[in-house]
C-alpha cells in the first residue's frame, strides 16, 4: 500500500496534477492544430493569455484571503479602465495621462468593492455582482455605446510590441507581475497574513491581524491588476470597447481554481494560475484555430476544471488512507 501512495502522491499536490492536465493540453492542442507549439503560435497564445492573466492572478490574491472573497467586477473593471484611458485621449490628454487615468480608474474601483466587503460588510458575492452592472454601466455611459478607436502610435506598443520574439506585454508586465506577486505572497508579512486570515480567520484575529485591511488590499490590487490588463487590451486592438471583459469574470475565477486556488481560502500559490492559464489559453488558441465552435471549447473547459477538482480530491483521500497511521 506504501508503495501506491508514493506512486500517486504527485498527483495530490497541485503542481503535480496541473503538469499531468498540461501535457495531456498539449496533446489534444497539437492534434487539434498540428504545428501550434512553433514559437509563431507560443508568441501569439501569450499574447492572448497576458490579460485573462492578470485578472486570474487578482482572483487569486481575493480568493486566498478567504470570507468568501470573490470578485465578479474583474471584466467591468478591464472595460472602464481602458475607456478612461481612450476618452481622455481623444478629448486631447497626453496618452502617458490617459494610462495614469486608467491605472488610477481601476485602483479606485478596487477601492470600493474592498469597502463595500470590509467595512459595508456586504458579501463579496452580492457586492460585486452590483459592482460589475454599476461598472458595465459607466464605461457604456462614458462612450455612448460606441468604441473608440485613434490612439496615438505611441500608445499601440503596450499591446503590439516585440521584445525578444516574445509580445512587449508578456515581458514587460506579465512576467514582472508574476514575480513580484510570488514575491510579495511567499516572503512579506503580507502574504503570511493573507494566508492566515484565509485558513483561520479567527487565529489571524487573536495574532493582532486586522483581516480587513488584508482583504481591503486585495481588492485595491485585483483592480490595479485589471487596469493594466485593460490597458493592454485598448493597446493591442488599438481600440477600447465599454462592453470588453464580458466573458473574463468567471474565466479568471475558473483559472484560479483551476490553479488549485481553494473557493475556501488559504491555499493556492502563483505558479499554480500561471500554469492553469496556459492550459486555458493554449485550449482556446488551438480550438480557435481549428475553427471549432466555441460552444465546444467552453464545455471542454468545464470538463477539465470539474476533472483536476475530482481528481484532487479523490487522490488526497486515496493517498492518506494508504498512508501509515503515525503513533
Amino acid at each position: 500500500m506504501r508503495g501506491r501512495s508514493a506512486i500517486w502522491r504527485p498527483l495530490a499536490d497541485q503542481y503535480g496534477l496541473l503538469a499531468l492536465v498540461l501535457l495531456v493540453s498539449i496533446s489534444v492542442a497539437n492534434a487539434i492544430s498540428p504545428g501550434i507549439l512553433s514559437l509563431t503560435n507560443f508568441s501569439a497564445m501569450t499574447t492572448f493569455g497576458v490579460e485573462i492573466g492578470l485578472l486570474a492572478f487578482g482572483e487569486t490574491v481575493i480568493i486566498l484571503g478567504g470570507g468568501g472573497g470573490i470578485d465578479l467586477s474583474v471584466g467591468s473593471m478591464f472595460a472602464v479602465s481602458q475607456v478612461v484611458v481612450a476618452v481622455l485621449v481623444q478629448q486631447g490628454a497626453d496618452i502617458w495621462l490617459g494610462i495614469a487615468a486608467g491605472i488610477a480608474s481601476g485602483v479606485i474601483m478596487g477601492s470600493i468593492n474592498g469597502w463595500l466587503v470590509t467595512r459595508v460588510r456586504i458579501p463579496a458575492i452580492i457586492t460585486t455582482l452590483a459592482t460589475m452592472y454599476a461598472y458595465s454601466g459607466t464605461a457604456l455611459l462614458l462612450t455612448n455605446g460606441i468604441d473608440i478607436s485613434n490612439f496615438p502610435a505611441a500608445f499601440n506598443v503596450f499591446g503590439q510590441g516585440m521584445v525578444l520574439g516574445l509580445p512587449f506585454q508578456f515581458v514587460a508586465v506579465y512576467v514582472p507581475v508574476a514575480i513580484i506577486l510570488w514575491f510579495v505572497l511567499t516572503k512579506t508579512l503580507y502574504g503570511y497574513r493573507l494566508y492566515l486570515t484565509g485558513t483561520n480567520q479567527t487565529a489571524a484575529i487573536l495574532s493582532g491581524i486586522d483581516i480587513h485591511r488584508v482583504r481591503m488590499g486585495a481588492y485595491v490590487l485585483t483592480g490595479l491588476l485589471c487596469s493594466l490588463a485593460g490597458i493592454i487590451d485598448a493597446s493591442r486592438l488599438a481600440t477600447a470597447r465599454p462592453d470588453a471583459g464580458l466573458s473574463a469574470n468567471l474565466e479568471a475565477i475558473t483559472i484560479a481554481v483551476l490553479g488549485g486556488t481553494s473557493i475556501f481560502g488559504g491555499r493556492g500559490t502563483i505558479g499554480g494560475t500561471i500554469m492553469a492559464t496556459l492550459v486555458i489559453t493554449l485550449l482556446g488558441y488551438s480550438f480557435s484555430l481549428a475553427n471549432i465552435n466555441s460552444v465546444i471549447e467552453t464545455g471542454t473547459v468545464g470538463l477539465i476544471l470539474i476533472a483536476v477538482v475530482l481528481g484532487q480530491h479523490f487522490v488526497r483521500r486515496w493517498t492518506a488512507a494508504v498512508s501509515p497511521r503515525r503513533s
